[in-house]
């Protein structure tokens, strides 16, 4: 019905779309319900349409395996190698025309959406290739280790795995053979070379952190000496106890990476301890405290609410300090005098640099009881530091750094780099990004591809559609071996501190790596990119290095929106509490399950091509016996419950029997 539709809607698109009011779908009026309700289903199938762009890394993948897997004693002993090379020649020729289909899908309205929907429909059989082959390849391995007689008398029966196999086989070649006679008759699709590369030498180095970053940070040389000297005003002159110093501006404009510039400056060594906290949307005082005290007391505590405030307020009584509270969202101002009063116990002297895209955050902290006996309040209206866009000189400045050699001739791309960069919005993120693709592309013809290239992600917002627009470029000339891995990311909440072996290992599990040293890669790339970056700051907080890349890193959000809109018709949130956000979504590879407390009829709705299942906020201990009936395809189980807020999961959580089927599951 209607009424169900509009209620789904509300729930399935208020993310992507928040400037739907709720109201506005359950109206009184119902020709504007009908209307709107039809408005949002054509925006989530543009929306889903967009991520047709990965189905070039997605056929990359799968013509390799197909390729492995006819040479491989698999499918000898199976009788299959006839049939998977046949699936091999044809993928590749779907291979070779998708790059046509992918030009054509950018040229927006109904005739690009046809083959942005051939796309997606090439993508999903290429998916259920890749099924039946692992599946294939995890029947050959428990055949091998388990005995003769549990084989006979489990659902493994080698005698079933005769009959039903070859169906399967038959039902996806069938699926490619439409998708190829599709693309051939119907759409015409035509073969095309891929882009070349320029003669540099692309093999991604080593970076190495701890000893200091180089920030990149280019014309805002102004505001950074305002900064320091805002924090070295003498304890005499400041007009409060402690000084917020707010950086405002856009998403991508560089906040994070000006502050990080400041707290790397050796004149800032004044100060009795620096630290830096990212707070990110979800506000959470215990979450911040506990990283100020971590960094000041060198050791990882577990503290209540009473006992972290007293231990605050120990420490920070006989210090000047410096706290940098980066991509600050809380509004709330309650919430933010607790802040205050948590961070009120420094000398006088102390300073906390504030990020924030929300100009109403820095009205905020000036309100409340501390702020108006100037305990701790924001410096005075005119030193607030407002980030505005970079000149193009600045972002081709940037763009160079990343895309040329100390020795490089560029004499020849200039002035095409110089196009390039008028287009990056004054956005720093957006030139990081475009930089590194246009170092592996070093050719006049690829380099007027990215100038030319335009993208219409349909967005309201005008700076989210802008400078999403402006990142999607770079996506489109990213790697392909790496697009796999960076919309994974998407599974991931905002804010999220991923650990680096936990993300490989599940890059390789999902196989879009096949060795530790290309998910390395991998990291390196997307660091250059400036689609990954450390959470903090390397210099002020040093970690342990392993294989020259950090532990631990952070995505920037408006880099994780791009990802979940790419991602869109692949990722599946799904929340315990919440029954009306268990929208059963057929094509979904990866999905969350947050707030699950042992109600076992969420799994119902658990889709059945699933690759990819992660707790969020794990409460319950006890998974129902059927948890993974309807999951056979499931590669990544990740259990830990760990959640944006770094909590834990509890300590033995008991797997249910359904475990067994998951035979595509990969260490």
């Amino acid at each position: 019905t209607l009424n169900q539709f509009t209620n789904a809607a509300q729930q399935q698109y208020s993310i992507l779309f928040p400037w739907v009011h709720a109201s506005l779908l359950v109206g009184p009026d119902f020709r504007q319900r009908r209307a709107i309700a039809w408005w949002l289903r054509w925006r989530a199938m543009a929306m889903s349409e967009i991520g047709s762009v990965i189905a070039g890394a997605v056929g990359k993948q799968i013509v390799g395996m197909l390729g492995d897997y006819a040479a491989s004693e698999v499918t000898l002993q199976w009788r299959y190698r006839e049939e998977v090379l046949e699936m091999e020649e044809t993928m590749k020729d779907l291979e070779a025309v998708l790059s046509d289909a992918d030009d054509k899908s950018r040229r927006g309205g109904d005739g690009g959406r046809v083959f942005q929907r051939w796309l997606t429909k090439f993508k999903r059989a290429a998916y259920d290739v890749e099924d039946v082959l692992d599946e294939l390849d995890a029947n050959d391995l428990i055949n091998k280790s388990q005995s003769k007689v549990s084989l006979w008398f489990s659902r493994n029966n080698q005698l079933l795995q005769r009959i039903t196999m070859p169906h399967k086989m038959k039902k996806v070649m069938m699926k490619i053979d439409q998708v190829e006679k599709e693309g051939r008759r119907r759409l015409n699709l035509v073969p095309q070379q891929a882009r070349g590369e320029g003669s540099r030498n692309n093999e991604i180095p080593a970076v190495h952190y701890g000893d200091g970053v180089k920030t990149g940070m280019v014309g805002r040389g102004i505001e950074k000496d305002k900064i320091i000297s805002l924090l070295l005003t003498t304890e005499e002159t400041n007009q409060q106890d402690i000084s917020i110093i707010p950086v405002v501006g856009l998403g991508g404009i560089g906040k994070t990476t000006l502050a990080e510039s400041v707290l790397a400056d050796k004149r800032v060594s004044v100060f009795d301890v620096a630290i830096w906290v990212n707070v990110s949307k979800q506000f959470d005082l215990h979450k911040i405290g506990g990283a100020i005290l971590k960094r000041m007391m060198n050791s990882t505590i577990n503290l209540d609410n009473s006992d972290l405030q007293l231990h605050l307020k120990k420490e920070l009584a006989t210090r000047r300090y410096l706290i940098v509270l980066d991509d600050l969202w809380e509004e709330d101002g309650n919430n933010l005098e607790r802040l205050k009063e948590m961070l009120q116990h420094g000398r006088k002297g102390s300073s906390i640099i504030v990020t924030t895209r929300s100009r109403s955050v820095v009205q905020q902290l000036r309100t409340g009881f501390l702020a108006n006996q100037r305990k701790i309040c924001p410096v005075p209206e005119s030193d607030i530091i407002d980030l505005g866009v970079l000149e193009p000189g600045d972002c081709w400045e940037l763009i160079k750094q990343r895309a040329f050699g100390s020795d490089d001739d560029h004499s020849g791309l200039e002035e095409i780099g110089k196009q390039i960069a008028g287009k990056c919005g004054g956005l720093p993120l957006v030139a990081n990004a475009l930089g590194q693709v246009m170092s592996e592309l070093r050719t006049v013809g690829a380099w007027e591809d990215i100038r030319d290239t335009k993208v219409d992600l349909g967005l309201r917002e005008a700076h989210q559609e802008e400078a999403l627009e402006r990142l999607m470029v770079s996506y489109y000339y990213m790697k392909i071996e790496f697009k796999m891995c960076f919309t994974y990311l998407a599974a991931f909440p905002k804010g999220f501190v991923m650990h680096i072996n936990h993300i490989i290992q599940q890059w390789n599990a999902l196989g879009y790596i096949s060795s530790r040293h290309d998910g390395q890669r991998c990291i390196n790339y997307l660091l250059g990119m400036s689609f990954l970056r450390i959470p903090g700051s390397a210099s002020v907080s040093p970690s342990p290095l392993h294989f020259g890349v950090p532990p631990k890193l952070v995505m920037h959000d408006l880099v994780h929106d791009l990802a979940s809109i790419i991602a869109a018709d692949e990722l599946v949130d799904l929340d315990a509490t919440k029954s009306t956000s268990w929208n059963r979504a057929r094509y979904c590879r990866h999905a969350q399950l947050t707030n699950f407390k042992n109600d076992p009829e969420i799994f119902k709705y658990i889709p059945g091509k699933l690759r990819s299942l992660h707790f969020r906020d794990l409460g319950g201990l006890q998974l129902p016996k059927k948890a993974f009936s309807r999951s056979k395809f499931i590669r990544v189980l990740d259990l830990s419950g760990h959640s944006a807020k770094g909590q834990p999961a509890p300590s033995g959580v008991v797997l249910p029997s359904s475990i067994n089927q998951l035979k595509l599951i990969r260490p």
